[in-house]
């Protein structure tokens, strides 16, 4: 479904430019969900902004299928409270996509959209400010899906979130993928999060691949990078073996 070959892409600087994304090829199959995770500057939710059309490619190129990347590719942000328009209701954002690309029955597809997120009609006319972050994360999904991509770009779509909400959407993605047999690719910087959902996964730091593996290896950390197991004992967190209790200050 997707193929990327030696994406190169480059901003410029004050001094002349630096290379975001270097030499980076990939291929993603239909129906599959890929992960990329790195730490942040690695320059895999720049490779994301590309994917969907938003940051242009200095070299190489992509390919959805066989044609050029285009609307079939639809994508939700990290951020839910900065994703949706404050002054437009639920109604007015899930219309908008519709009415640009001439796709008619407005009304139904609407509450059929947030039918498909877990929302039910009385968010129609609710403004961002109104809605919880889960919320509004449901609604960016739906803003996507509502005009029938084949791809869906995920840029760490829970990190924004707190851990119960996160758990919800992930359970969402997850059902969506299966019903819609949609291809998604995940940015994340967590490998917890990217073994949940994804095939597999692609390692990047400093710009580029540094190593792509299925998720069992993910899980059973049958990795060969040294950058991958630092990555994977970060997720797993640390064990405190001490602590030094603090007295307080006289007179506190």
């Amino acid at each position: 479904m997707i193929e990327i070959e030696r994406a190169l892409i480059r901003f410029k600087t004050k001094t002349g430019h630096v290379d975001a994304v270097r030499d980076v090829s990939l291929r993603v199959e239909e129906g599959e969900v890929f992960g990329l995770v790195g730490e942040s500057g690695s320059g895999k939710s720049t490779l994301l902004r590309a994917l969907a059309g938003l940051t242009p490619l200095a070299g190489g190129s992509i390919r959805l299928g066989s044609r050029p990347a285009s609307r079939d590719v639809q994508m939700v942000f990290q951020d839910p409270y900065g994703a949706l328009h404050p002054r437009f209701t639920v109604d007015k954002t899930l219309r908008e996509p519709l009415a640009i690309n001439g796709i008619g029955d407005e009304d139904a597809r609407i509450l059929d959209a947030l039918a498909e997120v877990g929302l039910g009609p009385a968010f129609r006319f609710r403004y961002p400010h109104q809605l919880s972050g889960g919320q509004r994360q449901r609604v960016s999904i739906a803003r996507a899906l509502i005009v029938g991509p084949r791809v869906l770009l995920l840029d760490e779509p829970t990190s924004a979130l707190d851990v119960s909400v996160q758990a919800e959407i992930l359970n969402l993605l997850r059902r969506l993928h299966r019903e819609r047999k949609l291809t998604m690719i995940l940015v994340s910087h967590n490998l917890a999060v990217i073994g949940f959902l994804c095939q597999r996964v692609a390692v990047m730091r400093n710009g580029e691949i540094v190593e792509q593996l299925g998720v069992d290896a993910v899980r059973s950390h049958d990795v060969a990078h040294e950058y991958t197991r630092r990555l994977l004992r970060a997720t797993e967190g640390y064990t405190r073996t001490s602590a030094t209790r603090v007295e307080p200050a006289q007179g506190a």
